[in-house]
């Protein structure tokens, strides 16, 4: 009877554990950003700066994302 006792008082124990919560606190520092730096685009290896060719890309995207778009012609 104790040997289930102990068994419960443990699971009750763990069970209790695990719905706690961590706080998840950022620290600001006034004056600087702490994120990632952010880089544009188009400066990716991908368009190597080519801010025209990035820019028609993304259109050419929004346009295949439509189903008219995707229709075949005719």
């Amino acid at each position: 009877m104790n040997t289930m006792k102990a068994v419960l008082l443990i699971g009750a124990a763990m069970a209790l554990a695990a719905c706690s919560e961590v706080p998840q606190v950022t620290h600001y520092e006034a004056g600087t950003y702490s994120g990632k730096p952010d880089t544009r685009p188009w400066e990716s290896a991908a368009y190597g700066g080519d801010k025209a060719k990035w820019e028609s890309d993304m259109r050419a995207r929004a346009r295949k994302q439509t189903e008219i778009g995707r229709m075949p012609p005719g």
